[in-house]
């Protein structure tokens, strides 16, 4: 490559930010929502249109209900005596919520609330449509705070699960009581957990396997960052094209005089094992920036302090988070906010030098069709070219690149056929481009003895 460097894509923020806060604040007051904390949400679309919001927070929390705003200054924030649980909430739209009465589970002897469970922490949720068993469309997985075990249970709609059933084996002693985010791996058809476990005094991530989603393997450690000012506190993981994504809530735990310290950045990884990870821009690799007034609590944004993400599987271009004001282990308010970005456009590469054009070559592809994608974005006054150095009918004067409404470019060489020219040899392509960022591409092809892939 010549005079190119990563950049993390831009994400917009919804305007109706937060779109909904502890129910504490809201009128009239949810008692049972005292503090949402670092919520670990799971917002999952259905197949009927419906958005689902799954979000840990603490039922119980004596610091919280007892001492007003205006008081909090003079007084440290105090743990004792929290309880957990797991809340819901839903829309239509994915930007207006309601937290509907489910009559689910006591609390100060009504069930006119929106809790489904109480006594787990960190919980994971997994909507699988297409599972033969209607029963069990919705997936959960938790921790039960009473004896530190690890549980799934299984639902039709969302809202009524099964009785909580424990992992009879590997249920680690410490750790996973932070978001135990869950998928189903195409590749190996498994289900993968992801979630926080500890060793010598770090928070690190470690995955287990399951191929019935009731037996678990034994946790493997995947990802630690570095020291004490780089946390991995907890990462939500998913399946995008042939990799995996992490969006990490990275903890900074060192240095107190700093105004950083007790915050979490999220941050986005990439891997394509699930057991070597990756920063996408090591120089910054920040995905959602923070909110302001991160160093006030009741005068900051309400994500200036700390950002806990879903997967993404509310929508391809929707990144649903808690966002917190005030920091980890103090006051602190939270509420749901939402991300816009094209899942195509999470990092991408720019020129180093702005005077100077941009380009690279492929890895060397084979064709099975005739479909192939440029994604970038091209400025007024750019260039973009693509080419098949010292290769007749490839030459970038013969390439046409047709805009799509995906706003990637279609990319066709005149009178010649991609599947035909790698039938014998498989193809580099050189990109050129000026004034502009470079995504990605796709298409009908496979990479050719590729070094990408571990084996």
């Amino acid at each position: 490559m010549n005079n190119m460097r990563l950049k993390m894509g831009e994400v917009k923020k919804d305007e109706h930010n937060p779109l909904f806060i502890e129910g504490l604040y809201e009128n009239p007051p949810k008692p049972w929502e005292p503090r949402i904390d670092n919520g670990y949400p799971n917002v999952i679309l259905d197949n009927q249109g419906i958005y689902h919001c799954y979000y840990t927070l603490f039922v119980i929390d004596p610091s919280s209900t007892s001492i007003p705003r205006e008081k909090r200054s003079e007084v440290s924030y105090s743990t004792k005596d929290r309880q957990v649980g797991l809340a819901y909430a839903r829309s239509t739209d994915g930007v207006h919520w309601e937290k509907p009465n489910l009559n689910l589970v006591e609390f100060e002897g009504s069930k006119k609330n929106n809790l489904i469970m109480r006594d787990v922490a960190g919980t994971g949720v997994l909507y699988e449509p297409n599972e033969p068993d209607p029963n069990k469309r919705f997936k959960l997985i938790t921790r039960k705070e009473k004896n530190k075990k690890m549980a799934v249970a299984f639902s039709p709609d969302g809202i009524h699960f099964s009785t909580l059933t424990e992992w009879q084996e590997n249920s680690p002693v410490l750790g996973a009581d932070c978001h135990n985010s869950v998928f189903k791996d195409s590749r190996t058809n498994q289900y993968i957990l992801s979630t926080r476990l500890w060793a010598s005094n770090f928070r690190v991530q470690a995955i287990s396997r399951s191929d019935d989603f009731i037996h678990w393997s034994p946790l493997e450690e995947v990802l630690r960052g570095q020291g004490f000012d780089e946390q991995i506190y907890s990462m939500t993981v998913f399946e995008y094209n042939d990799i995996y994504l992490g969006f990490a809530s990275v903890y900074k735990q060192g240095d107190i005089s700093v105004m950083d310290f007790d915050t979490l950045n999220l941050e986005l990884y990439w891997s394509t094992n699930l057991t070597e990870w990756n920063k996408t821009v090591p120089e910054n690799n920040i995905l959602i920036p923070s909110g302001l007034g991160r160093e006030k609590y009741l005068e900051g944004e309400f994500d200036s302090a700390t950002i806990f993400a879903s997967s993404m599987t509310a929508g391809d271009d929707r990144i649903y988070y808690t966002g917190g004001k005030g920091r980890h282990r103090g006051w602190r308010e939270t509420g749901l906010g939402l991300a816009y970005i094209d899942k195509n456009r999470l990092a991408g590469m720019v020129q180093r030098h702005p005077e100077k054009a941009m380009s690279f070559s492929t890895q060397s592809f084979r064709f099975f069709g005739e479909e192939f994608f440029i994604w970038a974005d091209i400025e007024q006054g750019g260039h973009l070219t693509v080419e098949v150095e010292k290769k007749t009918g490839f030459e970038a004067e013969n390439c046409e690149l047709v805009r799509q409404p995906n706003s990637s470019y279609k990319v066709t060489f005149i009178e010649t056929s991609l599947v035909e020219a790698t039938k014998e040899k498989a193809i580099a392509f050189k990109i050129t481009l000026d004034k502009g960022t470079f995504w990605g591409i796709s298409g009908n092809f496979e990479m050719d003895e590729s070094r990408y892939w571990k084996g």
